[in-house]
Formats: C-alpha cells, sequence, structure tokens
C-alpha cells in the first residue's frame, strides 16, 4: 500500500553533507536504492499532521540503521523508508534518531539533487508516495 505525504520544502541543517559520505550510512543507502546517493538530502515538513512517529505506526519503516561504533564515535540510527516522488524516481525517506529537526520535518535520500531536478525553492510543495509495510487502514 502506498501512502501519499504532502510537503514543502524547508532548509536542512547543512549537516547531511558529511553524515552521507561515512560508510555505515552510504553503504546502506547506496544498496536500497541500487545506486550512489547524492551527498546531501532533501529535507520536507509534512503539512498532513503527521510526525516520523506517525508514520512508524502506520507504516513501520523499511529499514533500520542502529546506533553504531563507527570510527572512533557513536553514529546515530536511522529510520528508513522506501518511496517515489514524481520526476525523480525511487527514494528514501529517512529520519535519524537523533535529528535536529521538529517531529514533521523527514530527509529524502536520491542519486539525484532533487531540488535541482524539480526545480524548486523553499515553501514549495511536492508529493512524497511511501511504500507501507503496515496496513494504513
Amino acid at each position: 500500500m502506498k501512502l501519499t505525504l504532502r510537503a514543502i520544502y524547508v532548509k536542512g541543517l547543512d549537516k547531511a553533507r558529511y553524515f552521507m559520505t561515512l560508510k555505515p550510512y552510504k553503504d546502506v543507502f547506496t544498496r536500497l536504492i541500487d545506486k550512489e546517493p547524492f551527498e546531501g538530502t532533501f529535507n520536507v515538513e509534512i503539512t498532513d499532521h503527521l510526525s516520523y512517529k506517525d508514520l512508524l505506526d502506520r507504516c513501520g519503516a523499511h529499514y533500520i540503521i542502529p546506533d553504531q561504533y563507527y570510527d572512533g564515535r557513536i553514529l546515530g540510527g536511522v529510520y528508513i523508508w522506501l518511496g517515489e516522488i514524481d520526476g525523480v524516481g525511487k527514494v528514501l525517506i529517512i529520519r535519524p534518531f537523533r535529528s535536529g529537526h521538529r517531529e514533521n520535518v523527514l530527509e529524502i535520500v536520491s542519486d539525484k539533487k532533487i531540488r535541482d531536478i524539480l526545480n524548486l525553492n523553499y515553501g514549495d510543495r511536492v508529493e512524497i508516495k511511501i511504500f507501507c509495510e503496515k496496513n494504513s487502514s
């Protein structure tokens, strides 16, 4: 079952570019989208009165990267959902366990720079389709 989320494109915290280069994250993202991901995320604020916690309740998570020790430090875990965006194709919707964003902000991983592909500016609307694991009745 697909769940369509309506969202707006928002500015990130300028941290994803670094984390996207780290092997524990990059390897999983590459495997899940079958391509090397763009080094950065596309951040969206869900406008459907849903938080990432609601998304976990409704859809579960397709994959979870647990907290782990890497290169002398602890890396925070990440919830991952499989999805798609029209004009972009297959994407990963992620929510780091230790995110500094509000609960209704998610990050999108793709092999493309989504902002440029869709010609979006901050505040523009976007729809994301998430493939739910659970029945979202």
